[in-house]
């Protein structure tokens, strides 16, 4: 080795250390760009529902999630459990606004409590079918979003369920049989018609239906096709007729901080994904409505059309629920109704 050499080596040790801290300074840096982040940042959220796997809501949030997985290649991971084994029904609102879950899905009307203007999807005889669903949900959605937004929330969409129809152990012939009969109520609006129609109110929330069913607590209610099945009402329950009281909603919500900390992109392809599940959900809803009345026939229940009689009842006792609902009122529930009986525009 010569002189020369012994001499430079050390400096060349140096220039080549100094150079490397260069190249890993650069590379850190780089790593802490804005762009870099946006890139590479991944969230997990965790949604909560308290429907079953085998559910069309339920599988509408599963394709939900798939649909923004694949979008943000995996940056965005929404965990879904369902059946209610991340936070009971009755806990996942207060639960997501709490952050013990990031996301969830509710029905909207038993919410009525915390905000009256969630109660209008269950006004009884307001609507009277998917399309008059449809439109009073775009003359709502501002208002609910307004509602939502002011508890650190996002809506993501709505999707109805079908129609809720009556339910019955015994024939329905006239208005007397309503009376002192278990009827299942799930939120102010059944808690009231039950006890409009001389019935007995019992609370029962859909993860206990069935085995309240089962038990005989319950002799009537009001509840959609899919319930019917759900619980093979068909047990006790023989007797179906189809009133199509209302079409209450499952909102599915997300907590405002969460959906902040995903990127400009990505969280575009969260609301986009969100249309789509809304979109895919009426349309599964109605399908589902046929398939399910078939299950029903299928396993001997009978289907009636209401008497005339008891069906001009029951719109009575719709008025007295929607005239004691507007008394409550206020200036936003009162332009959302104004909205949706006038303004021929929303579709």
């Amino acid at each position: 080795m010569t002189k020369l050499t012994v001499f430079l080596l050390p400096h060349l040790r140096r220039v080549i250390a100094l150079a490397a801290m260069g190249l890993v300074g650069l590379f850190l840096a780089a790593l802490s760009s804005p762009v870099h982040a946006a890139a590479t940042a991944s969230i997990d959220i965790d949604l909560a529902t308290g429907y079953a796997e085998d559910n069309f809501q339920t599988r509408n949030i599963q394709q939900f999630a798939e649909d923004v997985k694949l979008a943000t290649d995996g940056r965005v991971n929404i965990r879904v459990h369902s059946g209610g084994r991340l936070l009971k029904p009755a806990e996942i609102f207060s639960g997501v606004r709490e952050g013990r879950a990031e996301a969830g899905e509710v029905i909207m009307s038993s919410l009525e409590k915390e905000e009256l203007l969630f109660g209008l999807d269950s006004l009884p005889f307001i609507v009277s079918g998917y399309e008059d669903a449809r439109r009073m949900w775009q003359a709502s959605r501002p208002a609910v979003e307004k509602a939502l937004e002011k508890r650190g929330l996002v809506v993501l969409y709505a999707v109805p369920w079908p129609p809720q129809n009556l339910y019955s152990t015994e024939e329905v012939s006239t208005i007397r049989d309503f009376s002192g009969r278990a009827m299942r109520v799930y939120n102010p609006t059944t808690q009231r018609i039950a006890e409009l129609i001389g019935a007995r109110p019992v609370t029962v929330q859909v993860l206990d239906l069935a085995k309240a069913i089962s038990a005989k607590r319950v002799e009537l209610m009001l509840t959609s096709s899919w319930t019917g099945v759900d619980t093979k009402a068909w047990r006790v329950m023989n007797h179906y007729y189809k009133v199509n009281a209302w079409f209450p909603k499952n909102m599915v919500f997300l907590r405002a901080d969460t959906l902040s900390r995903i990127s400009d992109a990505d969280r575009k392809v969260v609301m986009d994904a969100a249309r789509v599940a809304e979109a895919r959900g009426w349309q599964l809803s109605q399908e589902s409505d046929q398939i399910y009345e078939r299950q029903l026939t299928s396993n001997h229940v009978k289907v009636f059309g209401m008497d005339f009689m008891i069906r001009s009842y029951l719109d009575r006792i719709g008025e007295i629920v929607a005239r004691e609902w507007l008394k409550k009122a206020g200036v936003t529930e009162l332009q959302v109704l104004l909205k949706y009986t006038t303004d021929r525009s929303i579709k």
